[in-house]
């Protein structure tokens, strides 16, 4: 029989010291990240610096405007066990060549914390870039003046054909900047399959490996139900804008409803009045949709633990955090067939639908409230368990860095 404990096991008696692994050393420039500014841009970034920060020292770098800053520049540095955060304010000008004066801004900033990071911690073992715009440019200098190799992970949904901003209608500047990045990386990390194929075909051709987003497991987790409820139980949770289209789904819960579905809706995320002057217009029966707004990761896992069932019914997505979340949790999942959905979403956890097609949503939702014992529910976490947990998503991380540097 083995016992490990700290750098060394024990058999029979007998104690044998090892030499765990080297930590390698990561820098990582985001050009999302939650911030004062923005909570939650980002956050899924800041999930994988977390899973990644389980194998490796990871340093964050990001710079973010502040209108409303009094300084010049401000700082703030969080530390934790692996991961330090880095987050810079500068001062947002309103000027007309405001977007050349921030953009020289963010530069000087961005730099400045780059060769602090090098000054007290020496070179980085590679640069990891989330986002590529505006953090492709950081990257390409550091490996022209260093050699520093550097991996890319986008999670932008701009390459999706259905985006109001796609990439083909972007200006010289940001296509250049997001090709000379995805050129010049040695290794492109898409968070889908979908994604990393709509690159190749805008933006340049270059071999990928996909890297899913992390889910905080302590948090979004499975729990046995203590009994049957009365009534199926949907949720949503988004921001709830038009590319999320809860307006489509309000309407085909609506047809639930009134096809003799017994079924409650609860929506998560919502941050302004329309959507729910849109839900009062439906005339639903009290109380049978609820809106919470915007609430705590914490509460959203609680909301998830007593639904039934995850609708999303999306017009563009890459690779949705929160149908992970769900599927940790052990929820079915209804989910429209756009971008990388259908990596995650099988016969075995949910159905799939396609974008603005109310009828089949609606027909879903049917099917699922009726015939929930179609789908085990614990399977379905331990199976989401196994793919998108922190010690699993840090763990291929750290593969990725091992292959580059090692050259395998």
């Amino acid at each position: 029989m083995y016992k490990y404990f700290d750098g060394s096991f024990a058999r029979s008696g007998r104690c044998f010291t090892f030499m765990p692994m080297a930590r390698k050393k990561i820098l990582w420039l985001c050009s999302w990240y939650p911030d004062r500014v923005q909570p939650f841009n980002g956050d899924f970034v800041q999930r994988h610096a977390r899973a990644a920060a389980l194998y490796n020292d990871i340093y964050v770098v990001h710079v973010a405007g502040d209108p409303a800053m009094m300084k010049k520049q401000e700082e703030f540095v969080t530390v934790s066990q692996g991961l330090t955060e880095v987050v810079v304010y500068y001062k947002n000008n309103n000027s007309f060549y405001s977007k050349v004066i921030n953009h020289l801004r963010w530069l000087r900033c961005t730099k400045e914390a780059v060769e602090k990071y090098i000054s007290v911690n020496g070179l980085p073992d590679l640069v990891h870039v989330h986002v590529p715009f505006k953090m492709g440019i950081i990257a390409r200098w550091l490996k022209k003046k260093y050699s520093l190799p550097y991996v890319v992970t986008e999670h932008w949904t701009i390459y999706q054909p259905q985006s109001p901003v796609s990439y083909k209608s972007q200006n010289f500047f940001i296509r250049n900047i997001l090709r000379s990045a995805v050129q010049s990386c040695d290794k492109l990390v898409p968070v889908s399959s979908n994604l990393g194929e709509l690159m190749n075909e805008q933006v340049a051709k270059k071999g990928f490996s996909v890297l899913d987003n992390a889910v905080d497991t302590s948090c979004f987790n499975y729990e046995e139900k203590n009994s049957e409820a009365d009534i199926f139980c949907f949720i949503h949770v988004s921001s709830m804008n038009s590319l999320k289209n809860a307006e489509g789904l309000l309407r085909a819960f609506s047809a639930l409803l009134q096809a003799g579905g017994n079924a409650e809706l609860d929506m998560v995320g919502d941050t302004t009045p329309g959507i729910r002057n849109y839900a009062a217009a439906l005339e639903f029966p009290e109380g049978i949709v609820r809106f919470h707004g915007e609430v705590s990761n914490t509460e959203v896992a609680a909301f998830m633990r007593k639904a039934d069932c995850f609708v999303l019914f999306s017009n563009i997505e890459n690779s949705p955090c929160v149908i992970g979340e769900s599927l940790c949790c052990g929820l079915t999942v209804i989910a429209t067939t756009v971008g990388g959905i259908s990596e995650l979403v099988t016969e075995e956890n949910g159905i799939l639908v396609a974008a603005g097609d109310e009828i089949a949503l609606a027909a879903a939702m049917k099917k699922v409230s009726e015939n929930y014992s179609m789908f085990d529910r614990k399977e379905i976490a331990e199976n989401a368990l196994s793919r998108f947990s922190y010690p699993v998503i840090g763990k291929k991380i750290d593969e990725i860095y091992q292959s580059l540097l090692t050259g395998n």
